[in-house]
């Protein structure tokens, strides 16, 4: 019994000492890597409530502004005739009362100098009034060798930190930074786009005005699904694409500036930058009201690969009618300095609605002279259309196509010459049921070209394939050939 009594002992004192060592393990091994949490701290200098400011005084290297809280927000009181960022402001003076810092770099410094710190020469200060009647001042120095921070200290006070450069930023600007760079309002689904009943841009570098009206009271909104509402009437009538023209037409409306350069200019101002003469105007009449803008000289040029200055403007000096600031525009916003007509225009030179054709008559001149006359008839409801090609019968469903391809009457390029009377070879006379249409003359102009005549004004050149072409189909077409048949390409 004895025996096995300590038996029993030795197996208990085993089992307890291999616990002790098992715990001692357990307690003593490094813990797993994912367990460390490293928390960045920020030192709370200043601790205010961003809305308790009531003023905030500025005062760098451009001068001095004030900022103050009212009902309408954070305002400079001096730039009251101009909308302002109340938001950027609304930041700063956050950052005047909840001041955060990165670091103590040194408690009571002896020399403030070399942190840009002196009470008669900082980089800028920030003087601060609550509207518990709290004051104080906050003064900021140069960069911190990191590059990502800013020397500051508090008035009375020697203690030196480090704050963000992008809290402190703010104090670095002058007050015109504050100002508001939205000039008109971008057009939304909220806020459809006005209609523009006539719009003129006029360029130095050209030798015509480019004169644009509203032409959709001539035919509706549905008839050519490529074509804007706008026509061009200068330097020659045209019709625009509705694509390509977008920013032309609509561009004054969401106009946001990248800068601005003078605040209620002087007859100086407006010499210096180029708008007592501009190079560029744009001016538009929509709705009863009139928007007009100068674009003046170049701002800034694009920089190549190497750093560069290109003669590519980047940047232009504008002044929107309305709005007493001269304003820096980057070049994509204003593209009425760059564009040519023809950039704009539709493909098509002509656009007479189908169902309401009456009559199309074509007239080929020349060693081989020859006619063909159609007669029109079309049902919109029904999205039919029937008719006679020299008093023959037609398929209208293939009349269909080859009227697509009278339509594709290619725009290459402008042209303001007179061709002579007696270079005519073709001509087509497209006439509508209530007495609209188009007159369209080809001229021979020499080179495999023709100069056309729209309506009797000269507007543009071509190659002269495609109304070789148009001849091809016609005669294909009155010898009973399908649409798919038919020539796409001249």
């Amino acid at each position: 019994m004895q025996k096995k009594t300590r038996t029993l002992l030795v197996i208990g004192l085993f089992i307890l000492s291999m616990a002790i060592v098992l715990t001692v393990l357990v307690l003593t091994q490094p813990k797993e890597e994912a367990e460390e949490v490293t928390e960045t701290s920020e030192l709370q200098v200043l601790n205010h409530v961003r809305d308790d400011v009531l003023i905030l005084k500025v005062t760098n290297e451009n001068g001095d502004f004030t900022v103050r809280n009212g009902a309408q927000g954070f305002v400079i009181d001096d730039l009251s005739d101009f909308n302002q960022n109340s938001t950027v402001m609304g930041a700063m003076a956050r950052c005047a009362a909840e001041l955060k810092a990165q670091a103590l770099v040194e408690e009571n410094a002896s020399d403030l100098d070399k942190y840009g710190l002196s009470e008669s020469a900082p980089v800028a200060r920030a003087d601060v009034s609550l509207k518990d009647g709290t004051e104080y001042t906050i003064f900021f120095g140069i960069d911190a060798p990191d590059g990502s921070t800013r020397y500051v200290r508090l008035g009375g006070s020697n203690d030196v930190y480090t704050v963000l450069l992008n809290s402190s930023g703010y104090f670095m600007y002058d007050d015109t930074d504050f100002l508001s760079l939205i000039v008109t309002e971008e057009i939304t689904n909220n806020n459809t786009a006005p209609t523009i009943d006539w719009m003129t841009v006029t360029r130095k570098d050209l030798d015509y005005d480019i004169k644009f009206e509203d032409d959709s009271k001539n035919y509706a909104s549905d008839e050519v699904s490529m074509a804007s509402s706008q026509v061009m009437i200068e330097p020659v009538y045209a019709y625009l694409d509705i694509t390509n023209s977008n920013a032309i037409m609509y561009g004054m409306w969401g106009l946001t500036a990248a800068d601005v350069a003078a605040v209620h200019p002087t007859e100086e101002d407006f010499k210096q930058y180029g708008l007592d003469d501009p190079f560029c105007t744009v001016d538009i009449d929509a709705e009863l009201q009139n928007y007009h803008l100068d674009i003046g000289n170049v701002a800034a040029y694009k920089l190549d690969e190497t750093g560069s200055e290109t003669s590519d403007p980047a940047q232009f000096y504008c002044y929107y009618r309305g709005i007493d600031l001269i304003y820096v525009f980057d070049a994509s916003e204003v593209p009425w300095t760059s564009f040519m007509p023809i950039d704009i225009l539709s493909s098509m030179m002509t656009s007479n609605y189908i169902y309401k054709l009456d009559t199309i008559d074509i007239d080929y001149y020349g060693d081989d002279p020859w006619e063909y006359r159609f007669k029109i008839s079309g049902d919109e409801e029904a999205a039919t259309v029937s008719g006679t090609m020299d008093g023959e019968i037609f398929d209208g469903e293939e009349f269909k196509i080859l009227y697509q391809f009278i339509l594709r009457c290619p725009i290459d390029d402008l042209c303001f010459d007179d061709p002579p009377e007696d270079a005519l070879i073709a001509k087509m006379d497209i006439r509508k049921g209530d007495g609209g249409g188009d007159l369209v003359e080809f001229y021979d102009a020499g080179a495999n070209r023709v100069t056309v005549k729209l309506n009797g004004h000269t507007s543009f050149s071509q190659p002269i394939g495609y109304l070789q072409v148009l001849r091809q189909n016609l005669d294909a077409f009155k010898n009973g050939a399908k649409g798919s048949e038919l020539k796409t390409v001249w």
